[in-house]
């Protein structure tokens, strides 16, 4: 299995994701050709492709081996054995729009950040601060500094397949816990 990582948005959440945890994440695949996310972070993995039918719809899952699998999509698109290129992305509300739980545990191995430039705006008309993003997304290590005028626009968290039955120490709240 290649090196994988996963993407963690900047929701408040009661964790802080550290190098060793073990978490459950509920994944989406993020595709590299739809994004532009730095290569630092993107891989290609084998994966098989099933077309789960829920009503009216069909979400796509991929199972990346190892008991684990992520959502890769919504309605038509290939099934079977294909492959992947992107990474994973931690969506703590993928239960909002999948009916299908991805499975699996992940350890994570190092921590870093995506971080893009960012130019503040004027206040909008209630106040809030604006940003105007631009130029590439660039990876930075834990230990690096974000500089000046970037701001953090994802958590990087490089993640292996936990196959010796590790149990989750960070546990997100899932369905049961929906308002």
């Amino acid at each position: 299995m290649p090196q994988l990582w996963m993407l963690e948005d900047l929701e408040p959440w009661p964790h802080a994701p550290e190098s060793g945890d073990i978490c459950s994440p509920s994944t989406c695949w993020v595709h590299a050709d739809d994004t532009e996310l730095p290569a630092e972070v993107c891989c290609t993995v084998a994966a098989r492709v099933e077309a789960v039918p829920f009503g009216d719809r069909i979400e796509r899952i991929a199972h990346l081996g190892q008991g684990f699998s992520t959502a890769i999509g919504r309605g038509d698109g290939p099934t079977g054995e294909v492959e992947l290129t992107g990474c994973l992305f931690w969506d703590h509300y993928l239960w909002i729009d999948y009916q299908t739980e991805p499975t699996g545990n992940l350890r994570i191995t190092r921590s870093g950040c995506v971080v893009q430039h960012a130019t503040p705006g004027p206040p909008d008309g209630y106040g809030w601060f604006t940003v105007t993003y631009g130029g590439p997304l660039e990876y930075r290590a834990a230990a690096q500094p974000v500089g000046q005028g970037y701001h953090i626009r994802w958590k990087a968290l490089r993640v292996d397949i936990v196959t010796d039955g590790g149990t989750p120490s960070i546990q997100p709240p899932g369905r049961a816990d929906a308002p």
